[in-house]
C-alpha cells in the first residue's frame, strides 16, 4: 500500500476532524480504526458556538445542523433547595451563534467521515495499531487486521485513539494527572423530560443524585448522565440503573432505555504531545471529566490547530519546530483552561457543603440577572481555541470574543 502524508489512528470525532482538516490543507491522509465501525456508545454530545465556527469553516455545519437539535436555553436545578432557573443564550447573538447543537458523536462522526472520504481520505476499519517505528523521514505502523498483520507508512502520524491510546503507550509517554474516585454512567433514554421542567441542556446539582441531562434528537432521545461511587462494582451498574433513574423520572412515567455505558473520569494530559513525527490529539492527548462539555470542545480545537500546523509543515510553509509549540500550547490550554473549569463544574454538581451550595446558587442567580455575567459564562468555550501559533493560520480570526471585546480573563472558576 502506498505511503501517505499522514496516518491518523482513531476514527472518533477528533481523528476524523483532523483528517478532514489535513485533507483540505492539501495532505494525503489515511485513518485506521481498531473497531469494525464508528463508536455509538453514549458520549459527550453538545457542540457549543465555538465548535460551530469550526464546523462552518470545514463545510460541515449545514449537515450537522440538519441531524441535530438546536438548544437555546440551559437549565440549572438544585431540587433540594427548590431552585430551578433557565439561562437563555440570547446574549451571544451580537457576535456569534446564540445556540448549540445536540447530537450523538456517532452522528457527527458519520458526517465528518463522509466529507473526509469525499476529500480523498481513506478510512480503514478493523485495523488495530500494534507497533510503530520512527525513521528519519517517515513512520512505519504495524497494524493487525482480520487478514493478518500489515505495515502502513506515512510521513507523519497523529494518535487520536482515545484516553487508552495505543499510540501514547507505544511512545512511552506518561498520562500525567489523576482519576476521580467516582464514575459517570451515561444513559440514552426515550423520556419526556421537557414535561418535567428540563431544558434541552441541564445541570442537576445534588450531593447524591447529580446529573447532566440533554436532548439528543428530535425523536425524543435524551442523555441522562449521573455519577456513582467508583468503589461499587463497575459491571453491576445495569442492575442499579432503575433505582438511579427513579431519582429523575417519577414513578409510573414511561421511559425506554436505549443504551448505557460507565466511564472513568480523568484529569490527565500527556507530558508531551509530540515525539518526533508523531503527535497526539483529543483524549489521547488530554482527558477531562465531561462536566460542561469542555473535553469535546478542547478536542475539536486541538484537531483544528494541529491540522492547520501540520498542513503548513507538509506544504513547506512552516518549520516542523512549530509542532513543539503545538505541544506546549495545547498542554497549556488543558491545564490552565479546560481542566480547572471542568473540575469546578463537577464539584458544583456534587457539592455537599450547604453553604457552598448556596454560594453556587447565588452565582448562578447573578448569571440569570446580569447579561454581562451571562455573556462571560456562555462565551467561555471560546477560551479553548488558544493561540493558532502561526501567521496566516486558518484559525487566526476564529475567536469572535476578541473582536467583540468580551473579557474572559480569569473565568475558569464558574459553570460553563
Amino acid at each position: 500500500m502506498e505511503s501517505t502524508d499522514v496516518l491518523v489512528v482513531g476514527a472518533g470525532p477528533v481523528g476524523l476532524l483532523t483528517a478532514l482538516g489535513l485533507a483540505q490543507a492539501g495532505a494525503s491522509v489515511r485513518v485506521v480504526e481498531a473497531a469494525d465501525d464508528l463508536n455509538d456508545s453514549p458520549r459527550a454530545a453538545v457542540y457549543f458556538a465555538s465548535s460551530l465556527i469550526a464546523l462552518r469553516e470545514l463545510g460541515l455545519l449545514d449537515d450537522v445542523a440538519a441531524a441535530s437539535v438546536k438548544g437555546t436555553r440551559f437549565g440549572y436545578h438544585v431540587p433540594e433547595f427548590g431552585f430551578h432557573v433557565t439561562i437563555p443564550m440570547t446574549s451571544l447573538a451580537r457576535f456569534t451563534y446564540d445556540y448549540q447543537l445536540h447530537c450523538g458523536q456517532d452522528v457527527l462522526s458519520r458526517i465528518v467521515m463522509d466529507h473526509a472520504r469525499r476529500a480523498g481520505v481513506s478510512v480503514l476499519f478493523g485495523h488495530r495499531l500494534a507497533g510503530l517505528e520512527q525513521k528519519t523521514d517517515r513512520v512505519e505502523a504495524l497494524v493487525e487486521t482480520a487478514d493478518g498483520p500489515r505495515t502502513l507508512t506515512a510521513r507523519w502520524m497523529v494518535g487520536a485513539d482515545g484516553a487508552r491510546s495505543a499510540v501514547r503507550h507505544l511512545l512511552g509517554l506518561e498520562f500525567a494527572g489523576f482519576s476521580w474516585p467516582n464514575r459517570f454512567i451515561a444513559t440514552n433514554v426515550y423520556c419526556d423530560f421537557e414535561s418535567l421542567g428540563y431544558q434541552h441542556g441541564n445541570f442537576v446539582c445534588d450531593p447524591v443524585n447529580c446529573a447532566v441531562i440533554a436532548l439528543l434528537d428530535r425523536q425524543g432521545l435524551w442523555r441522562l448522565t449521573y455519577m456513582e461511587d467508583g468503589s461499587v462494582p463497575r459491571d453491576g451498574f445495569p442492575e442499579r440503573l432503575p433505582g438511579r433513574h427513579a431519582a429523575f423520572i417519577p414513578e409510573g412515567m414511561a421511559y425506554d432505555l436505549k443504551a448505557a455505558s460507565p466511564y472513568t473520569l480523568h484529569q490527565r494530559c500527556a507530558t508531551r504531545l509530540r515525539v518526533g513525527r508523531v503527535m497526539l490529539a483529543g483524549d489521547a492527548a488530554h482527558a477531562t471529566n465531561p462536566c460542561g462539555g469542555l473535553g469535546l470542545t478542547t478536542g475539536f480545537w486541538t484537531a483544528m490547530i494541529l491540522s492547520d500546523l501540520l498542513g503548513a509543515v507538509i506544504r513547506g510553509e512552516a518549520d516542523e519546530g512549530i509542532l513543539d509549540r503545538y505541544s506546549e500550547e495545547r498542554r497549556r490550554i488543558f491545564w490552565e483552561v479546560t481542566s480547572p473549569a471542568a473540575s469546578r463544574n463537577k464539584q458544583m454538581l456534587e457539592e455537599r457543603d450547604p453553604e457552598q451550595r448556596r454560594r453556587d446558587i447565588a452565582e448562578v442567580q447573578r448569571i440569570v440577572e446580569d447579561e454581562t455575567v451571562a455573556l462571560g459564562m456562555l462565551s467561555f468555550p471560546f477560551k479553548v481555541i488558544g493561540d493558532p501559533l502561526r501567521e496566516g493560520s486558518r484559525w487566526a480570526d476564529a475567536d469572535p470574543t476578541l473582536a467583540a471585546g468580551v473579557d474572559l480573563r480569569g473565568r475558569t472558576e464558574q459553570m460553563v
